[in-house]
């Protein structure tokens, strides 16, 4: 069985290719891969090497840290400046309702 870190990795190699708009059978295929390998890899089925982690790096275009965002759980993307994040607001709603 995966560890849960492996499965959110490959759920978020799912996020980022989906986010491409790239098929799973284009993706493994540049990698050198079978389809059913990188499926399996997305759902967490088995992990993945550090050598398709850098193929998937270039195919897909991102960072390899894209891919490690959210191992803990709390994924906390990079806001542009001057925005701020939906738990921000909230925090700041509910300071205004204490008021």
């Amino acid at each position: 069985m995966v560890n849960e870190q492996a499965k959110r990795i490959g759920e978020r190699i799912k996020q980022i290719r989906m986010q491409k708009n790239l098929p799973q059978a284009v993706v493994a295929g540049s990698m050198g891969v079978s389809q059913s390998l990188l499926s399996s890899i997305e759902s967490g089925r088995c992990s993945t090497t550090v050598d398709n982690l850098i193929k998937l790096h270039e195919i897909l275009d991102c960072p390899v840290r894209d891919f490690f965002v959210d191992i803990d759980g709390a994924y906390a993307p990079e806001l542009p400046e001057g925005c701020f994040s939906l738990e921000e607001l909230a925090g700041a709603l509910a300071s205004l309702r204490g008021k």
